[in-house]
């Protein structure tokens, strides 16, 4: 970069004067193009940082240097520690006309107990703490360079949000010196440029210019800020760092006369989605401890009855038979618990998106509330790619005692632990502020792409791929029977496979279509955005819905619960066990796996 090769040639207050006439040139560039090439290379925000360090070096030909230009200004003294102790500050104070920029107003530098001009007419100001000497540990006697830059606008603090910087951009710095951590804070008043209706602001925060956000490229952050106050039109921040500071004005999402519509929507559909899989948690517990109890009791009876009959010579039969009763049953059994962690992941989705996704004002919150979306949406995708491995399972690998055996514990592993391992590397405590958007309580930009989309685009099209699998194995088993028998004698056997497939794949694919729609939030028309946005409500409601359609209301074994709960005079044994649970004896054919009822069991 051309100011980068100045600066390192020389210093001089000259070539001061002609970099700040350079940025002033590069400020009135079209916004487009600063965001391209903002976004290629970060030229913006090297542009300040290099502005930061010729400030560092300037050679001074007397005790300070201060130049003004309409959009930035700059000033440098050297100064001694006993001098800085006493609270040093700065102050810009506009023309009669604010819109003329900074070239026609006026700057002055203070100490708290010597200030020129009344801070309460200064446009902008910020103060120092006293004896700052002693909060970052200066040990030497020498003069230290003290420097303030002033920016009319945020031309060159360039980050794509739904929200604008309200005010003039000021920044401090102590050459040399690591200003962080302060125990005083650093003050900074602020009166904004623009009038903001209230209807039209969500959110209004103390922000400062993070340099290391979005892989280097920089966004605002309110990390560090300690204290924030408005009075009369005017914004007090106070920072425990120096760097550059601002208001941030959060503004709605433009919908217009949508907005409220869509806020009851959403509030709407997360409360019939919750409630759908309460309502289904509740079904699945109690038919996971209720069923097999009454079930284990109609499998005696039969397995009485089956050797009874057979005798000796079918000892070894009624052992297969029993064996295999177990494998399906443990199949059924896996499917009930996975589908119950399954809703336990979707829960905390929607109550943390319910409670949590627009706590932009407090910024570890706002950070929990992401980390725990990310950590939840993935555990829920990872849970619905161990129900097509389960089904995989029971339609491929049925008789298989070693992969079922312990394979809930097998799932639990890895769709609670890599989630967790994954959000809590990505959002480490040296990642904590790059990690989620400054817009809403949700991933930023870089890490939304490889710590989320990435692995979720993955997990999807692995169910995809073992869905594919088990319709072809289906599909060709049925060829074969039908090929060999002359008719579709066994169209039975898997009709407890198609069902669970159909529901697996139907939750999965309104579940991706749910959050596909929600990422599309960011795209910048706004007709587009209200459109994906009604989705997204939209199919929000029925996520939730469907599972306890689908899982609840739908299978037939909760329904005969639902039927012995409300008539209770009916006597014990009336319970029907049937294929929607895994319950038939299954036994392997010349024409491969065959899974008949039982000699008491109804079909589905």
């Amino acid at each position: 970069m051309l100011i980068q090769q100045i600066i390192n040639v020389s210093q001089t207050e000259e070539i001061g004067d002609s970099i700040l006439t350079t940025i002033d040139n590069l400020m009135k560039v079209d916004s487009a193009v600063l965001e391209q090439s903002q976004q290629d290379r970060g030229g913006p925000t090297r542009v300040v940082r290099s502005l930061e360090t010729f400030s560092d070096t300037l050679a001074l030909t007397g005790d300070s240097y201060t130049s003004l230009r309409p959009g930035v200004a700059l000033q440098a003294s050297d100064i001694s520690v006993d001098e800085l102790d006493k609270g040093q500050g700065f102050s810009f104070y506009p023309s009669g006309n604010r819109s003329d920029g900074l070239a026609e107003g006026s700057v002055s530098g203070f100490t708290v107990d010597d200030v020129r001009e009344p801070l309460e007419t200064a446009d902008i100001s910020i103060t120092l703490p006293a004896n700052i000497s002693t909060m970052v540990q200066i040990n030497n006697t020498a003069d230290v360079r003290v420097s303030y830059t002033l920016y009319n606008d945020s031309s060159l603090f360039v980050q794509p949000s739904q929200g604008a910087v309200g005010t003039r951009i000021v920044g401090s710095r102590i050459a040399g010196l690591p200003m962080k951590n302060l125990t005083q804070p650093v003050i900074v008043t602020f009166t904004p440029l623009q009038d903001f209706s209230p209807d039209g602001v969500r959110n209004v925060r103390c922000v400062f210019w993070d340099f290391e956000a979005e892989a280097g490229q920089g966004a605002w952050s309110n990390e560090g800020c300690v204290d924030q106050t408005e009075d009369n039109g005017r914004y007090t921040c106070s920072f425990n760092h120096l760097t550059n500071f601002a208001v941030f004005f959060d503004l709605k999402d433009g919908f217009g006369d949508h907005e409220r519509v869509l806020e009851i929507i959403t509030t709407i559909g997360c409360i019939v989605s919750i409630t759908g899989l309460v309502l289904t948690l509740l079904s699945f517990i109690v038919t996971t401890y209720e069923v097999p109890r009454r079930r284990s009791r109609v499998g005696s009876d039969i397995q009485q009855s089956d050797d009874s009959k057979s005798g000796l010579g079918g000892t070894k039969i009624q052992k297969t038979k029993k064996y295999n009763r177990r494998i399906v049953g443990a199949h059924a059994k896996n499917q009930r618990l996975v589908l119950i962690n399954l809703c336990v992941a979707l829960l905390a989705i929607l109550v943390t998106f319910l409670a949590g996704i627009n706590q932009t004002a407090s910024p570890i919150g706002c950070t929990v509330a992401a980390a725990f979306l990310h950590f939840f949406l993935l555990a829920a995708l990872i849970w619905m790619a161990m129900e097509a491995v389960n089904i995989y399972l029971a339609t491929v690998m049925v008789f298989d005692h070693y992969v079922t055996r312990n394979f809930i514990y097998k799932a639990a592993a890895v769709a609670w632990g890599f989630p967790f391992l994954l959000a809590l590397s990505t959002a480490g405590p040296s990642n904590l502020y790059e990690y989620r958007s400054n817009k809403y309580c949700w991933l930023a930009r870089i890490p939304l792409q490889y710590a989320f989309l990435l692995p979720a685009g993955l997990i999807l099209l692995f169910n995809v791929v073992v869905f594919s699998i088990v319709m072809y194995k289906l599909l060709k088993r049925e060829k074969k029977q039908k090929k060999l028998t002359g008719a579709k004698k066994n169209e039975a056997d898997h009709q407890w496979v198609l069902r669970h497939l159909r529901r697996a794949f139907s939750i999965m694919v309104l579940f991706g279509l749910t959050w596909l729609f929600g990422f599309f939030f960011v795209i910048d028309d706004n007709t587009a955005r209200t459109v994906f946005a009604y989705l997204f409500c939209i199919f929000n409601t029925l996520q939730g819905l469907f599972i306890f359609l689908f899982h609840c209301v739908m299978r037939e074994d909760v329904q005969k619960w639902r039927k012995e709960f409300l008539c209770k005079g009916k006597k014990k044994n009336h319970y029907v066990v049937n294929r929607s649970t895994f319950s038939s004896s299954a036994t392997r054919t010349p024409q491969g796996i065959s899974l008949k009822p039982s000699p008491s069991v109804s079909k589905a």
